[in-house]
Formats: structure tokens, C-alpha cells, sequence
């Protein structure tokens, strides 16, 4: 369903939609993935701020609809500023070596197509990059971020992706 070619994402071989950020860092090689999702119900708000000039430093990689739309905002091996204030396993900077994922929603439900494309996109990922493992926002930032909280089905996306 999902390939990574050159640092872009493709489905079903077709270039996912690209939506360039405008705000992030220099270049990376990503080993972890860390999950979001956007505190907001719909996709078109989210999406116009990660993607707006001086959106306070902030990016992501990819963003991810409740239907299962998914749009490209910067290429893998580019850091992206969605992991603020964070460390993974003492190391700090979680932006210089990972990859975000932001889902559409606020944590409450997950529907099955955005289940469905974060497992494949993460399958991808991991057949792209040496990736070593899927955390949550919440695990790297404790404290200063909630997402993507209680609710995210991790056994149905990474168990299954990895």
C-alpha cells in the first residue's frame, strides 16, 4: 500500500499529496517514529498551520485524516519540529532522529482507515529506515503532551506494522 522512494512517500505507487512545511531543521536519518494527533476534529486547520510561514516552529512529516488521507509536509531525511522539548532514551532533540506522525483527532476515537494508514505507513518506514521503535508524543515530551493518549490502538498498528 505505502513506499518510501528518495525521503517521499508513495501509495499504491502515486506520490502521496505534498503540502510543503516551511518551518524545519536540517537533515536526518530517522530511527524512531513518534505518534501526535492534532487536538483538532478536522484535517484542513491542522494542515493549514503546519504548512503556514512562521507557524511557531512547527512541522511534521506526515499528517493523517480520519478517513485515512494522507498528506506529505516534509521529506523523512529532514528534520521536522514536532517533538518540541523531548528526549528518547536520554537522548534529547527527538526531532534531529525521528519521524512524526500527525493524526487528525483528539484522541478519543480512532477510526479504522486512519488505523489502517498509520500500520502501513509505518510498515514502510520501517522497511525504509533503520527505524528502532514507535513512541507516542506523550512518551517523549512526559508531562508537556498528552497525545496520542490512552486510546491509540497500538496493538493494531504497530504489532502488526513491525
Amino acid at each position: 500500500m505505502f513506499s518510501v522512494k528518495n525521503h517521499l512517500l508513495y501509495q499504491n505507487g502515486v506520490l502521496v499529496p505534498q503540502r510543503p512545511a516551511p518551518e524545519h531543521g536540517g537533515k536526518i536519518t530517522p530511527r524512531l517514529i513518534v505518534i501526535h494527533y492534532t487536538a483538532t476534529q478536522g484535517l484542513e486547520s491542522p494542515l493549514s498551520w503546519l504548512t503556514k510561514k512562521d507557524s511557531v516552529e512547527v512541522s511534521a512529516h506526515l499528517i493523517v485524516g480520519k478517513d485515512g488521507a494522507v498528506y506529505q509536509l516534509v521529506p523523512f531525511n529532514i528534520a521536522a519540529w514536532h517533538a518540541g522539548k523531548s528526549s528518547y532514551e536520554g537522548q534529547p532533540y527527538v526531532n534531529a532522529f525521528s519521524i512524526g506522525i500527525e493524526n487528525v483527532g483528539v484522541g478519543d476515537k480512532w477510526p479504522d482507515a486512519q488505523i489502517e494508514a498509520n500500520r502501513a505507513i509505518i510498515e514502510a518506514l520501517f522497511e525504509a529506515y533503520p527505524i528502532e521503535d514507535v513512541v507516542g508524543h506523550e512518551d517523549v515530551a512526559p508531562g508537556r503532551k498528552p497525545d496520542p493518549g490512552p486510546r491509540y490502538p497500538w496493538d493494531k498498528v504497530v504489532e502488526d506494522a513491525t
